[in-house]
């Protein structure tokens, strides 16, 4: 429990940068010896520094993040994809589409069995090299905004496809629309959603009432629609007219 306790203090200094005992000890619910005592071993390690009033990252370990993957760790994304990780089964045949979100799901996903992971995401990808499950790569044309691959061939890959489950982010949000930024990249979340029986999307609290230039769904082609700040009655009325259950992340 300490061990998984002093990586999550190093996540969560990492997603806010400059963090206060205090605010530690009520994320963690932990007593404040307990946290200085975490916090004296993290510097010991070299993770983390002292500074006035809370603590931040060390210089090496921000230089050592940077080096180590194209993936950017967010605390609050990590608690949506934890709780659309307990969505999957063993044996599923599951399709996670571009986003860091989602990216966040591979590492809640190692002990399950039997599972295929289909993605065209590079983020998604490179966090999987040290699962045992099998992956299936969507290839294609590499859009370096948003790490994934997208276009024709991308589309053809994918709708010769099956999966139990499809797990979605977005740029955009509202009562009658969910929308992403690019054009190759909504149309290849619609064809994701055709292969699947059930359609997950991720969305933290900053998504919503927001739309985007191409919509690619609405709230009525979800089964779940998981995020970390309970939003409007509109939304919560909006997703029981439409069988759509609503998952607030802890």
């Amino acid at each position: 429990m300490k061990l998984i306790r002093l990586n999550n203090i190093v996540d969560y200094v990492r997603a806010y940068e400059l963090c206060t005992y205090e605010d530690l000890c009520e994320q963690f619910g932990v007593s404040m010896s307990t946290m200085r005592r975490d916090v004296e071993e993290l510097e010991r390690q070299g993770k983390i520094e002292k500074v006035f009033g809370g603590i931040k990252l060390s210089p090496k370990t921000i230089k050592e993040n940077k080096e180590a993957t194209i993936f950017k760790y967010d605390y609050e994304r990590d608690k949506i994809a934890k709780a659309a990780s307990e969505l999957v089964d063993d044996g599923d045949i599951i399709m996670l589409g571009s986003g860091s979100t989602v990216a966040h799901m591979v590492k809640y996903l190692k002990n399950k069995k039997g599972i295929t992971l289909v993605t065209n995401n590079l983020a998604v990808l490179n966090e999987t090299l040290t699962c045992d499950f099998s992956v299936v790569s969507i290839g294609g044309n590499l859009d370096k905004k948003i790490m994934s691959f997208v276009g024709l061939h991308s589309s053809r890959q994918i709708s010769e496809l099956n999966a139990n489950k499809c797990f979605l982010s977005c740029n955009g949000v509202s009562t009658h629309s969910i929308s992403n930024v690019a054009d190759l990249e909504a149309d290849l979340k619609r064809k994701e959603i055709a292969i699947c029986d059930k359609t997950i999307l991720l969305a933290d609290a900053t998504k919503f009432d927001k739309m985007s230039l191409y919509s690619f769904a609405s709230i009525k082609d979800l089964d779940y629609l998981i995020t970390n700040k309970k939003p409007s009655k509109e939304y919560e009325k909006v997703c029981k007219e439409n069988n759509c259950e609503l998952i607030i992340a802890k």
